[in-house]
């Protein structure tokens, strides 16, 4: 049974500021104007962010200003998340230029907004790396200039790096590409090895399948575009990772290795779900490359096409 009025406004009033948190994370009543704007003003910060971040009401213009100025960045960050009030273009520039970097990063998450270039710039040069994350990962509005890219390319920051390298409205030069699969990082190598704009030599491949890190084995394992030799095959069904292994299983031919090696392969497996993918895909294939093979035999009439 939800609560009356009069106990939803003494518990608002309460001189108990985690009581009148605790009222305000309730949703089992739906607030009146009195009660939202008592709220949203009230004297404690946690109490004005768990109101901002009630989404059972409609604010007023001058409740979204008061609380992209209030004085507590919490409550700040919390309103830069709401999408369900279009900012102005002074709301927008205030937030991108808060003196918090959360604020700052929460404006780069908002959806219903258009960064002009110039935020862009400031965007991908801030002080914070927390900050050029959210403008490498979410603004695309904007094509990046290439010493924009090239800087985001070689930030500090891996997760800034990994992000560069995720994005795909720009085409990388080469040296670029060597330098992010070479990376120090697993995340960027990752990401990089996920990219598909790109055709990635033997020596890469080869090293891309033998990366330290599992999760960098695994992206090139799941690549399209390559086609794993014989020993990258074995290696990579022998991988000590379950997820490795599995990647391998889904690329698995009969016609690649011999057949007393797919059955030590299948032996030694310990997982249930990878060998059957491997059984399945080995029986695929064995029946597709018979299909194909039968396909080139000459029709007994010497006529064209198929026979059979």
């Amino acid at each position: 049974m939800p609560p009356s009025k009069w106990e939803i406004d003494n518990g608002m009033e309460d001189w108990d500021w985690f009581t009148r948190l605790k009222w305000a994370m309730r949703t089992d009543f739906t607030p009146d104007q009195e009660q939202i704007s008592r709220g949203l003003s009230d004297q404690h910060y946690m109490v004005r962010t768990a109101w901002a971040g009630r989404m059972d009401y409609t604010p007023t213009p001058e409740q979204i200003e008061r609380g992209l100025t209030d004085r507590n960045w919490y409550v700040r960050e919390r309103w830069a998340l709401r999408e369900d009030f279009t900012p102005t273009p002074e709301q927008v520039e205030r937030g991108l230029t808060d003196k918090n970097p959360r604020v700052r990063f929460a404006w780069t998450e908002r959806e219903n907004l258009k960064i002009t270039p110039k935020q862009f710039e400031r965007g991908l040069t801030d002080k914070h790396a927390l900050v050029r994350h959210g403008f490498a990962s979410y603004r695309y509005e904007v094509t990046p200039t290439r010493k924009q890219v090239e800087r985001g390319l070689t930030d500090t920051s891996w997760a800034v790096r990994s992000d560069w390298a995720e994005r795909k409205d720009f085409t990388p030069t080469p040296q670029q590409v060597e330098r992010g699969l070479t990376d120090e990082h697993w995340a960027v190598r990752k990401a990089w090895a996920c990219r598909e704009d790109f055709t990635p030599t033997p020596q890469q491949v080869e090293r891309g399948l033998t990366d330290k890190n599992w999760r960098v084995r695994w992206a090139w394992a799941r690549r399209k575009g390559i086609n794993p030799t014989p020993e990258q095959m074995e290696r990579g069904l022998n991988d000590k990772k379950r997820e490795v292994r599995e990647a391998f299983a889904l690329r698995a031919n009969w016609w690649l290795l011999p057949e007393h090696v797919w059955e030590k392969l299948l032996k030694n497996e310990e997982d249930s779900e990878v060998r059957s993918t491997l059984e399945r895909k080995l029986t695929e294939s064995k029946k597709d490359g018979a299909l194909e093979a039968w396909k080139t035999v000459p029709r007994p009439d010497g006529l064209p096409g198929e026979w059979f």
